[in-house]
């Protein structure tokens, strides 16, 4: 089953779309993160969570329409995805913004851009009631350093053919034939469904996380597609703040099933390549992603070691790294953007609802209040060292 990555002010959802394992539930599209929730779990391993010596934090252009993900581009520009206006915008330093692309209905994310080409992915939305229950178009677009915009690959096609988690076993594994005759909807396979939501150029290509496939994938300059690594499952032990959720969902869980793991869809929110490293943040399906534990990860490009750098995150959507190598992920559900350094996380930008974050020489880029439909949401910036 699938559920959104948020739920918009009130009770309104959000209409982004995110896997989130068997059906513990269809709860699903309307549990989500709320606006004013921050969650304080285990950060890191052992790590401090506190506030550095605060700097001025500069609002470059406010009431953005869900604004996503964030880009550096050309010229001292930032490019933005307001993803469900269905809009790529690009502001000056001084906050002048020009639309990029403009595309009504369709889902604009994961924007990026490298040596004067900007990416950003063009994803159909389904009209059914369930999101993901149909493979739609989820398509790579480039625009050139001419203005020329075309189609590297449509991912969806790729996971039609491959289905990298086809034969995962989400939800419990481990319980006996009777228990699970209690209740079968708490295991299933991956299903057919695909969902680019970020992008990092690189190398002859650019690197994608498919938050629907729950994959990391290359696609090449030439458009062919190939997988990286099929993101594992998360083990999230089933104890009381799990059958909480179930319960608020309106689903049982079997008292058999207490003390087992339910193995969650590690969703990829964010990649992001730095020498050798991909770094890229998880923000595991219903239950996790109320729970607060998300990761953080960097995964070795010649040898696939990977190496967890931080959990317990709440709803982590985005990451970047500076030219120390230190890590910041953007934390939807959490404090804000947090630094993560020697096994250590904490607060660099208290902000609500930091959906991405990106770094480029002294400057961090910032969205934050990415759900708030009243005000809308913003694009900051903040001197690093």
């Amino acid at each position: 089953m699938r559920s959104r990555i948020a739920a918009i002010a009130a009770a309104c959802t959000f209409a982004m779309i995110m896997t989130a394992g068997p059906a513990l539930a269809h709860s699903g599209d309307n549990a989500g993160y709320h606006p004013g929730h921050t969650s304080s779990g285990q950060h890191g391993h052992g790590a401090h969570h506190g506030n550095h010596h605060p700097t001025p934090v500069r609002e470059v252009a406010s009431q953005l329409i869900s604004p996503l993900k964030v880009a550096f581009g050309p010229r001292g520009s930032f490019l933005v995805a307001e993803s469900f206006a269905g809009q790529l915008s690009s502001f000056s330093a001084q906050g002048v913004k020009t639309t990029v692309v403009n595309a009504p209905g369709q889902e604009i994310a994961g924007v990026s851009y490298k040596n004067g080409n900007t990416y950003y992915f063009n994803n159909d939305q389904g009209a059914g009631p369930e999101p993901g229950a149909e493979l739609l178009p989820a398509r790579l677009m480039r625009i050139d350093k001419r203005g020329k915009t075309s189609e590297l690959a449509d991912l969806s096609v790729f996971e039609g053919t491959h289905n990298p988690d086809g034969q995962t076993v989400y939800g419990v594994r481990d319980a006996s034939p009777d228990c699970l005759a209690q209740a079968p909807y708490l295991q299933s396979l991956g299903e057919v469904f695909s969902h680019p939501y970020s992008s990092t150029p690189a190398g002859n290509g650019v690197y994608v996380g498919d938050a629907g496939a729950n994959a990391i994938l290359h696609v090449s300059n030439k458009g062919t597609v190939k997988l990286v690594k099929a993101v594992p499952a998360e083990a999230i032990t089933i104890d009381a703040s799990v059958v909480a959720v179930a319960t608020e969902m309106g689903m049982t869980i079997p008292e058999c099933m207490l003390d087992l793991n339910y193995y969650a869809q590690a969703v990829p929110t964010d990649v992001e390549v730095r020498g050798a490293w991909l770094y890229y943040t998880v923000l595991p399906g219903v239950p996790g992603e109320s729970l607060g534990v998300g990761k953080a990860y960097r995964m070795n490009l010649h040898s696939g070691h990977t190496q967890l750098l931080a959990q317990g995150l709440s709803a982590p959507t985005g990451i970047a790294v500076d030219r120390h190598n230190n890590v910041y992920v953007a934390q939807l559900m959490g404090d804000g953007v947090s630094l993560v350094k020697h096994g250590e996380v904490s607060t660099v930008l208290p902000a609500m609802m930091a959906s991405d974050v990106e770094v480029g020489g002294h400057t961090m880029a910032a969205l934050i209040n990415a759900l708030d439909e009243t005000n809308g949401g913003s694009l900051v910036t903040k001197r690093i060292r």
